[in-house]
């Protein structure tokens, strides 16, 4: 038996985002901050991640090694590297990942959690609101967003946008009792793909 599904990775909260020239950037911070808050992740969680985050990619672009300095992840399921337990990691998978550069949130395929973090001031109930009506006719610009947000200013056009290039392809094959599950990270570059990481797992079904 072979399945698959294509999910959009930037449907998610885009990690790479909380560090910009070297720095925790205090705006995609906040953003975080209140994902977690919508998951019901740890209060400490962000602040850890971004800080492990900041000193991972610092060791790895300096010429000496801090044995101090954690391991860049490249996944979520990596986080633990950053000292970041494994209930915590299982809760954040489904609302976050790495990419290679910093993206935008597509407003058209975010869940309601992501929608509250890359909208400022946004609750759970409005955000439902903003994927019902995107459901009948998907969003081309940040001002019909704010159409459907009245009295407030129109979001932020880097935090959002309303085409993905980065995408995740999960397979499954099962023979038998064996099974083998392969993940892959996809960059979409008009007509050209290129798999930029790539996992598999065997196991017993």
């Amino acid at each position: 038996f072979l399945s698959g599904a294509i999910t959009d990775a930037q449907a998610r909260y885009n990690l790479t985002n909380l560090i910009a020239q070297g720095a925790i950037d205090p705006v995609e911070l906040a953003a975080f901050g209140r994902l977690c808050e919508a998951i019901g992740a740890p209060g400490d969680v962000a602040g850890r991640i971004a800080n492990g985050l900041l000193a991972a990619q610092g060791a790895a672009g300096s010429a000496g090694i801090d044995p101090a300095a954690p391991l860049l992840p490249r996944s979520v399921g990596q986080l633990g590297w950053l000292g970041v337990d494994a209930e915590t990691v299982r809760l954040l998978a489904p609302y976050v990942v790495l990419l290679p550069i910093a993206t935008p949130v597509n407003i058209n395929t975010a869940s309601r959690e992501v929608l509250v973090a890359a909208i400022d001031d946004l609750d759970l109930a409005t955000a439902e609101r903003l994927i019902e009506v995107r459901q009948r006719t998907p969003f081309k610009s940040t001002d019909q967003i704010a159409h459907e947000l009245p009295g407030r200013p129109a979001p932020a056009s880097t935090r959002l946008g309303f085409r993905s290039d980065f995408f995740q392809v999960r397979g499954r094959l099962r023979l038998g009792d064996r099974v083998l599950e392969q993940t892959s990270l996809i960059r979409r570059s008009g007509l050209d793909v290129t798999v930029l990481q790539r996992e598999q797992v065997s196991s017993l079904d």
